[in-house]
């Protein structure tokens, strides 16, 4: 009776002693599926948050390119509208000079051609032709066509200065004489014409005539005073 409660008391304790170390190695196990799934839920978290942060990142990155890109067109429509004004007033204002200088340009060369033109008159006309001008400037004058012939005179060779003589208008006139070929010197009226009938009505200086060009003995003239 006693061996058999020994016997009993061994085995049970034996089997108290199995059953614990079961117990901590299942609690061992336990916790090491709990670090496990703790450990795996922390990488998925991670991993989503990583996503969802690559995902914001793109999105954020995709919206700030579409803004740079949308700033850089406004930009550059900006500086492109500004180009545009720039050149074309700049193109104004060429046009604009060019114009400026065609004008003073012609202006300029229509007073030289006036003054050329006055100065190479006044040259062939003579010494007188200045006054003439002037007094045309001042009055009306007359033109009366008439029969010329020539007298000698040592004045008009060198200093240009013509005279005529004639019953037509006061001494100290000066006038303008006029060859049907368009050649003209101005002279001045230094006396009257001696009475040589109606066939002469003015006689001027050989200088005078040989500047008209005229070689005849008579020649017909206008004379404008």
């Amino acid at each position: 009776m006693v061996v058999f409660v020994l016997s009993n008391t061994g085995a049970s304790n034996a089997y108290a002693q199995k059953k614990p170390t079961k117990t901590v190695a299942n609690k061992k196990k336990a916790k090491s599926k709990e670090v496990k799934a703790k450990t795996s839920k922390k990488t998925s978290n991670k991993t989503k948050s990583t996503a969802n942060v690559k995902k914001h990142g793109k999105k954020s990155k995709a919206s700030n390119t579409a803004r740079n890109k949308k700033s850089k067109a406004h930009h550059k429509v900006v500086i492109d509208a500004e180009q545009a004004k720039i050149a074309n007033d700049n193109k104004m204002a060429s046009l604009q000079m060019i114009a400026d200088n065609k004008e003073k340009t012609r202006i300029t060369d229509s007073v030289h051609k006036t003054v050329l033109l006055n100065t190479n008159q006044d040259d062939k006309e003579g010494y007188f032709a200045t006054g003439f001008s002037e007094k045309a400037k001042a009055s009306n004058y007359q033109t009366i066509v008439g029969t010329a012939a020539t007298f000698k005179s040592i004045s008009g060779w060198d200093d240009k200065k013509f005279y005529i003589l004639t019953n037509q208008m006061p001494i100290g006139t000066i006038v303008r004489i006029t060859t049907p070929d368009a050649k003209s010197i101005c002279a001045k009226v230094i006396n009257i014409l001696p009475d040589e009938g109606d066939e002469i009505q003015y006689r001027i200086s050989d200088s005078a005539a040989a500047n008209l060009g005229v070689s005849n003995k008579t020649f017909k003239v206008s004379v404008t005073y």
